[in-house]
């Protein structure tokens, strides 16, 4: 006995099935779901941001610092990164907005950056090995922004083609904190690599006079 299914074949659902699953080290396009303002013990204002792909997948960056210097008076070296993602998302101000946020103790209330959510851009990032209470920890970090179609901020100052996304895609890997390799050494004592992630990290982006400002975001 048969028996009639109404079969039809979709191609498109069947490519996405495998789409998922979370960002990893690379360059990635991607939609700012949510960018949540928060601050450190000791007064400083940080980001955390929820990202997903073109393809689906999903990556979360938290803490990253958005002031000039740490409360401390330290240099903050974080603080590039941010103009960097603020400019590649076309921001002009900050504002923000309440929105709830789910924490392990359950909802309370917290401040999203208006002119983040929803915008595409591309970003390169790497995950950080480290090792807590004997066990691998990853944790998702920033390396350099890019507007939407592919451009570093000064690619398009320059009226430039997309170039430095690849390079800097190509140099990506996880990196591995000095504790993270003595705990994979079983404790001994591993020598630090030379290279670090500073190294494909991108320069601070020349100042943009108001013309150069309106013609990237325009």
């Amino acid at each position: 006995m048969s028996v009639e299914l109404g079969f039809n074949l979709d191609l498109d659902v069947a490519a996405n099935a495998s789409k998922g699953g979370r960002i990893s080290t690379g360059v990635y396009k991607v939609e700012l779901v949510k960018v949540f303002v928060a601050k450190t013990d000791n007064g400083n204002n940080t980001i955390d941001i929820e990202m997903k792909s073109e393809n689906g997948e999903v990556g979360f960056i938290n803490g990253l610092c958005i002031d000039a210097k740490w409360v401390s008076g330290a240099e903050n070296f974080d603080y590039p990164r941010w103009q960097e993602l603020a400019a590649s998302a076309g921001m002009r101000t900050l504002t923000t907005s309440p929105m709830k946020r789910v924490g392990k103790d359950g909802e309370y209330d917290a401040l999203v950056i208006n002119e983040l959510m929803g915008k595409i851009v591309n970003v390169a990032v790497y995950e950080e090995l480290d090792v807590y209470n004997n066990k691998e920890t990853k944790k998702l970090k920033l390396s350099n922004s890019f507007l939407a179609d592919g451009r570093s901020v000064a690619e398009a100052q320059a009226k430039k083609p997309a170039e430095r996304i690849t390079k800097i895609g190509d140099r990506l890997s996880p990196f591995e904190t000095k504790e993270y390799k003595i705990w994979k050494n079983g404790g001994g004592g591993a020598a630090m690599d030379a290279v670090t992630t500073a190294d494909v990290t991108a320069p601070a982006a020349p100042a943009m006079d108001s013309a150069e400002a309106d013609d990237i975001f325009g």
